[in-house]
């Protein structure tokens, strides 16, 4: 029987963060990919021979690679936990798409030739902002469906990630976006390998990563906190070491 041939894996090269020689090659093939893009919209557009690529490579520079950017800038621990809330990754587009036309509108400034309209400016990276957002959520998708070695990692090296620890007998449980991950170890325990990276006790179940919580709800004997849409109890005898 014939052997089958390897499958070619192209999962890491949308959901890993790309470096040197493939980042490289990836960023290059945008940007001529772009230029391919301007530059058969602009014969589209004219129906005549639109000259030499210099104007779409540039075009492509500023309008399309920055796209590339956000997104291969998503994929690193900074930019992950930046972009999965909407609020900021929506200002991050409009700013993105501000700058790029900004730089676009100098560019012709200084060749003598500012003739687009903003509203055209802006519809011709729609379809790469279009692509960038949906790459960045499947890639999210795509991360919070895989599960991380734990055993590996240890609760410190995960704790970027972390939403909340909660106590579950002998264990702890990492609340980590949608995925729950189990570390046997108490919860004091767990404050120790924690401190010094924004973690603080709320309760005598909860340990919560500071830079998580969405807001603090209540007051005195009522105080809680809303962190990755999930409401969590302050216990009284923390509740003095929190600030609203």
């Amino acid at each position: 029987m014939a052997s089958r041939a390897p499958r070619l894996n192209l999962t890491p090269y949308f959901f890993e963060p790309l470096r040197r020689g493939p980042l490289l090659a990836a960023g290059i093939a945008v940007w001529l990919l772009g230029a391919a893009y301007c530059h058969g919209y602009q014969a589209l557009m004219t129906g005549e021979s639109v000259g030499p690529w210099s104007g779409s490579l540039t075009w492509s520079a500023v309008a399309v690679v920055p796209w590339f950017a956000l997104f291969e800038w998503s994929k690193q621990p900074h930019g992950a936990d930046t972009v999965r809330r909407p609020a900021l990754l929506a200002g991050l587009v409009l700013a993105i798409a501000a700058a790029s036309i900004a730089l676009e509108y100098l560019v012709d400034f200084c060749l003598g030739d500012v003739t687009d309209h903003l509203g055209l400016l802006m519809m011709r990276r729609l379809p790469a902002i279009g692509v960038t957002i949906l790459l960045i959520v499947l890639t999210r998708k795509a991360m919070l469906r895989r599960p991380p070695a734990a055993a590996t990692i240890g609760l410190k090296g995960l704790a970027p990630s972390i939403d909340w620890i909660e106590a579950a007998d002998n264990y702890v449980e990492a609340h980590v976006g949608s995925r729950t991950i189990l570390f046997r170890m108490t919860m004091a325990g767990a404050e120790r390998d924690l401190a010094g990276l924004g973690f603080v006790r709320i309760h005598r179940r909860f340990l919560i990563n500071r830079g998580r919580v969405d807001r603090m709800l209540g007051s005195n004997g009522d105080r809680r906190i809303l962190i990755a849409g999930k409401e969590l109890p302050v216990g009284s005898r923390y509740a003095a070491g929190l600030r609203p």
